[in-house]
């Protein structure tokens, strides 16, 4: 297989497409298989010292947390314990991208009936945005409270500390991310406060947008004809259809969850940087810049009055 690599490798170089290599590299360097996302942006600026990547850079260093040839590396291998460490840093403009590893347990099947318990390298990027501070981390709830608690006492917040969760998403959210994005809804979840729990409806990927589905309408309005919530969203399913790379101009598709209830995104698939990139820009624009206009013209209109 490593041979296969690099000779698929080599004839992406003979046919002129290095470059495109090289880029599809650095677009998967911070992201992993079935990627979560999660946006905070902390409400206290970050600190003096540390508030420019090239101060977080410096302390790095200097506790050696990071290589002193880290540019040459990007990503690195190291010992890897229960806890958090860094194995990979990149700086592009005001933004960093730290991948951070950490030992995890998982349970294999041995023989008949016994298991064993193994120990696997768990990876989780993440996205620090020093322009407007904030945060990507590129995982599930899961996981985030430790890479969550390792990545703040980084930036020297100490304490109690307030933030916004700008992935804790409405259904009035949900539906503008849609259609900024040109997607649909593939798959909607919603709480049933009865013996049925919830009810889940799917549909044929990019043929159908659930929103607009006349059956699944009068469906809603029979729940609401019997006292039941009918827009009690648990999980809802965007879907890209088509999705083009800047660089290479490859199209592909892209579906994302995002759960209302625990205020997280994650990818179904491995996705590029671009992919999120565009994600975060349609989030960041709804949850923030929109609301922030929102509020402005409020305050206008009271001062008006």
């Amino acid at each position: 297989m490593a041979n296969l690599s690099r000779i698929l490798k080599q004839q992406f170089v003979e046919a002129g497409h290095e470059e495109d290599l090289n880029h599809l590299a650095s677009e998967f360097a911070f992201t992993k298989s079935s990627c979560g996302l999660i946006i905070e942006k902390p409400l206290t600026p970050f600190a003096e010292e540390i508030n420019s990547p090239e101060k977080l850079i410096k302390l790095l260093v200097e506790r050696k947390l990071i290589p002193h040839n880290f540019r040459g590396l990007v990503n690195w291998q190291t010992d890897y314990d229960d806890k958090v460490r860094i194995c990979g840093f990149y700086q592009e403009g005001d933004t960093v991208f730290i991948n951070t590893v950490q030992r995890r347990y998982t349970k294999i099947k041995n023989g008949w009936n016994g298991t064993t318990t193994s120990a696997y390298a768990d990876f989780i990027p993440v996205a620090i945005h020093f322009d407007n501070c904030l945060l990507e981390f590129r995982t599930t709830t899961t996981y985030f409270a430790n890479v969550k608690s390792f990545i703040m006492e980084l930036l020297l917040y100490e304490g109690d500390f307030k933030y916004e969760t700008l992935t804790k998403l409405t259904n009035k959210d949900a539906n503008r991310i849609k259609a900024l994005l040109q997607a649909g809804f593939s798959s909607e979840e919603i709480a049933i406060p009865s013996t049925v729990g919830t009810f889940k409806w799917t549909s044929s990927k990019g043929k159908y947008d659930l929103e607009n589905d006349l059956l699944i309408a009068k469906f809603k309005q029979f729940l609401r004809d019997n006292s039941l919530p009918s827009d009690d969203r648990m999980v809802v399913t965007v879907h890209l259809e088509e999705y083009e790379d800047e660089v290479t101009k490859v199209k592909f598709p892209v579906t994302f969850n995002i759960n209302i209830k625990s205020g997280s995104i994650k990818f179904n698939s491995v996705v590029t940087q671009g992919v999120i990139d565009h994600v975060v820009d349609a989030i960041i624009k709804v949850t923030y810049i929109e609301k922030l206009l929102e509020l402005e013209e409020q305050e206008v209109k009271e001062t008006v009055i």
